[in-house]
């Protein structure tokens, strides 16, 4: 399997200016007539949000800290009023979050984000969506729903959004690491895209980060994107019995999970998208 070309090469061509956001207003409040109420808020993710953690919650407001430890890529940050009805200014947000990222006719990601910490093992729990941009609108309600539904609301009482752009990894990866140093680095590898139900090999790496305990898994199939979405395809059979992460490559996800749970000082799962130039953190998440 190979990957595509990255549309946002080591971040180049993409500089947010810092602490920007643009509010989509929600017609008048009722409480007070003559104010405009806030629909919405779009933010790129950068370290101004890292202090906004009541706002944004904490899988972003951790995410941003890190920023200029992990390879991110361009996020739109959609942070949603509870009490506000989505639906009557989505189309906004759409135009918003494409013109932050410089979308035109590509493939997006929209997910859920996790306001408290999660369960290590729990990526694609959430919703998540790899869309064409003609359908941005129908993810964005179905994942403000989700939202909705789930309760997934910040100390503000907000539901957050994040749109990313998206580019089909060569494989996928989740890795799980505590800043306690006597305890191991855990990674789960699958080809193609992150699917909680698909077969995965299980790597841990010892506490001093030389040593790799691999378990391999029979992986007959991968989930890759398609036009719209995505997509089941069978493997062949090279790639069922090969590993999906190589030795350096798990060493290099261990050190930079270890380096970022030691910068927050708390357990971090992040998913990664693995490409020819090297991985892409598209989560970063606190973990239990």
């Amino acid at each position: 399997m190979r990957s595509a070309e990255l549309p946002w090469a080591a971040r180049r061509g993409w500089v947010p200016v810092v602490g920007s956001g643009i509010a989509v207003l929600a017609g008048r409040d009722d409480e007070s007539p003559t104010a405009l109420r806030t629909g919405a808020i779009v933010l790129p993710l950068d370290r101004w949000v890292a202090r906004r953690s009541a706002m944004v919650g904490l899988e972003v407001a951790i995410t941003a800290s890190l920023v200029d430890l992990l390879p991110t890529p361009p996020t739109a940050v959609v942070v949603i009023p509870s009490e506000v009805d989505f639906s009557t200014v989505v189309e906004q947000v759409r135009v918003v979050a494409r013109g932050l990222l410089d979308a035109d006719d590509e493939m997006l990601t929209v997910g859920v984000a996790c306001p408290w910490p999660v369960e290590p093992g729990t990526a694609g729990d959430l919703c998540l969506y790899n869309v064409h941009v003609e359908a941005l609108t129908e993810a964005l309600v179905e994942s403000a729903a989700t939202a909705a539904r789930e309760d997934l609301a910040t100390l503000h009482g907000n539901y957050v959004l994040l749109v990313q752009r998206f580019a089909p990894p060569k494989a996928s990866a989740v890795v799980y690491a505590h800043p306690n140093r006597r305890l191991p680095v855990r990674i789960s590898g699958r080809w193609g895209l992150t699917e909680g139900s698909m077969p995965a090999d299980l790597f841990e790496v010892t506490p001093d980060g030389r040593g790799v305990r691999e378990t391999l898994a029979w992986k007959p199939t991968a989930n890759v994107s398609a036009h719209g979405g995505t997509h089941t395809v069978d493997l062949s059979m090279r790639c069922r019995y090969q590993s999906s992460l190589s030795r350096s490559s798990v060493l290099r996800l261990a050190s930079l999970a270890r380096g970022a749970g030691d910068a927050v000082g708390h357990p971090l799962s992040l998913d990664v998208a693995m490409y020819e130039d090297g991985p892409i953190v598209l989560r970063c998440r606190p973990s239990l």
